[in-house]
C-alpha cells in the first residue's frame, strides 16, 4: 500500500506536522505491514508562487509557467494508493507552502481528477485552529474529487506528555483502520446534497465562461459533466438531485441578470 504524505511545514523532519504523520504511519504499518510512506515536504519542491493568471483554468494546465513543477506532484499523487495533506496552522490557516501548492493547483476545482484517490487531512498547532484548517483541506481535497476518509489535529504543546501519547495512538490507530478499509472497498464516494450541489455550481461557471476559458468548457463537454448529474456515472437521490438542480437554475439565473454586486 503507497502513501503519499504531502507536508507543509518549513521545519520539516524536526516539526510536529511530521511527527503527527510519522505516528500515523506506525499505526498505519501495525495495521498492514506493507504500508510504504513516501514523505514529500513542499519545502525541497521549491515552487514558484502561483501569479493567479488563471492560465491553467482558460489554456490548461500544461501551459502555465510552472506546469513541470506541478505535474511532476500531480503524477505522484495519482501513483498512490491514498494521499495525506498535511500543514501547521500559521494564524489560523494553512502554511504559505501548501497554500501556494493549492493555489497552483486551482485547476483541480474546475477539473477534478482524483476520484479514485482516498485522503486523509492532518493539522498541526501550538494553540488553536485545528478544526478551521483540518475544514479548509478537507474542502480543497475533496474538490479536487477526493474521498477524504479521515483527519487528524495534534497540539504541538501537549504532543510529548505521556496521557497526550496515548489519546494520539487511539486517534491514529482509528483513521489507520478508517483508511485501510475504504482503500480495500475501492469504491468512489456516492455524492451527498452537498457534492451534488457544489457540482452544479461549477457547471453553472464552467456553462457561463465558455468564451473566457475555453479550455475548461471543452474538458467539462467531452468529460459528458455538462449533462450529467455528477461527475461519474452514480445513482442519486431524486430529492437531492432536485435540490441542486434548482440551486443550479438560481445561480445561472443570477449571472444571467449581472444580479451579483460588490461584497460591502
Amino acid at each position: 500500500m503507497q502513501i503519499l504524505a504531502i507536508i507543509g511545514t518549513p521545519t520539516k523532519e524536526s516539526g510536529c506536522t511530521t511527527r503527527t504523520v510519522q505516528a500515523l504511519e506506525r499505526s498505519l504499518c501495525d495495521q498492514r505491514p506493507d504500508t510504504q510512506v513516501e514523505y514529500l515536504y513542499l519545502e525541497d519542491l521549491q515552487l514558484k508562487g502561483c501569479q493567479g493568471h488563471l492560465t491553467c483554468i482558460k489554456l490548461g494546465e500544461t501551459q502555465c509557467p510552472f506546469s513541470s513543477d506541478v505535474s511532476s506532484l500531480t503524477q505522484k499523487m495519482t501513483a498512490a494508493d491514498a494521499v495525506i495533506f498535511a500543514s501547521p496552522v500559521h494564524c489560523f490557516n494553512v502554511s504559505a507552502l501548501m497554500k501556494n501548492m493549492i493555489d497552483l493547483l486551482v485547476y483541480q476545482m474546475h477539473r477534478p481528477a482524483f476520484f479514485d484517490k482516498k485522503a486523509v487531512v492532518v493539522a498541526t498547532a501550538a494553540g488553536a485552529g485545528q478544526k478551521g484548517v483540518l475544514k479548509y483541506l478537507q474542502k480543497t481535497a475533496a474538490n479536487w474529487g477526493f474521498d477524504v476518509v479521515g483527519k487528524l489535529g495534534t497540539h504541538s504543546g501537549l504532543y510529548d506528555e505521556d496521557k497526550y501519547q496515548a489519546k494520539l495512538t487511539e486517534a491514529t490507530n482509528r483513521v489507520a483502520k478508517k483508511l485501510i478499509d475504504e482503500i480495500g472497498l475501492n469504491k468512489r464516494k456516492k455524492p451527498g446534497v452537498a457534492e451534488l450541489i457544489n457540482f452544479r455550481v461549477w457547471r453553472s461557471a464552467v456553462k457561463q465562461s465558455k468564451d473566457a476559458s475555453p479550455f475548461d468548457w471543452d474538458h467539462w463537454q467531452k468529460s459528458g459533466w455538462l449533462e450529467q448529474h455528477y461527475y461519474f456515472p452514480v445513482k442519486v437521490n431524486p430529492l437531492a438531485n432536485g435540490m441542486a438542480f434548482m440551486v443550479e437554475k438560481l445561480i445561472e439565473r443570477t449571472i444571467r441578470k449581472v444580479a451579483v454586486g460588490p461584497v460591502t
